[in-house]
């Protein structure tokens, strides 16, 4: 029994009063020994883990300006980007989803970091006001902040969907006074093909083209007398959306 005792004293390092009071503890709480050892060992070791999340949540509370991994992908597609005017160009820029984009910008925002610029662009129609998101450069912390960016690596850009070789099957019947549609071929008669894709009568002719033929093309049909209203706006907002697209 005295060496069964000396031994607990060994393997625990604790003095022979303390090995007393565990013994009573133990059988006061109807365990073995071992038993209630292990347990009090569980309930310190969650008692420093709670410590432990405590600390980090206060440090984080400490440093307001330090920035989670969404914020500094949207920061640094800011950065990169001097044309993104949308929630939705930021997170494909960023590669995040429109939600956390819009949650990061707004905290960029309130930081001081980032803002919309507004400007008049003048069209045929009117005047149209375009906004961006900029970067606040001379807003306090600024430097501390873009210097997280530093490394973060950016999804790369979506290629350029823009088609290149015969006119799609599905809108030769648009073409009905050309010899043999099937010859037409983009980029080569884009101008042709733009101007009869557009003002047809195809609401999905127009959308492609509006999607899928050059920037050039769709500008060369602005100035048509036979550009209607309704092609005008399409060619309108499909241009600018380009010129807010991720390059």
């Amino acid at each position: 029994m005295a060496a069964q005792r000396h031994s607990s004293q060994l393997s625990l390092r604790i003095g022979r009063q303390d090995l007393d009071r565990v013994r009573k503890a133990a059988l006061v709480s109807g365990e073995t020994v071992a038993r209630f050892l292990r347990e009090a060992a569980r309930e310190r070791c969650r008692a420093v883990e709670e410590r432990q999340s405590e600390n980090v949540g206060a440090s984080r509370a400490e440093s307001p300006d330090q920035l989670d991994r969404v914020e500094r992908l949207v920061l640094a597609s800011v950065t990169s980007s001097a044309s993104l005017g949308s929630i939705a160009g930021v997170a494909r820029a960023a590669g995040v989803s429109w939600s956390a984009a819009r949650h990061a910008l707004k905290t960029l925002c309130s930081r001081g970091t980032v803002r919309t610029r507004v400007s008049e662009q003048g069209q045929r129609r009117g005047v149209r006001e375009d906004s961006v998101w900029e970067l606040a450069v001379a807003s306090p912390g600024f430097e501390q902040l873009l210097a997280q960016t530093k490394g973060v690596g950016l999804p790369p850009p979506s290629p350029k969907r823009l088609h290149a070789g015969h006119l799609p099957s599905e809108f030769w019947s648009l073409f009905w006074n050309h010899p043999d549609p099937s010859s037409l071929r983009l980029p080569d008669d884009e101008a042709y093909v733009a101007n009869r894709l557009l003002n047809g009568p195809s609401a999905r002719a127009a959308l492609w083209a509006s999607v899928h033929m050059s920037t050039d093309a769709l500008r060369d049909c602005l100035p048509l007398r036979s550009t209607q209203p309704r092609a005008r706006a399409l060619i309108e907002n499909a241009l600018a959306h380009r010129c807010t697209a991720p390059q």
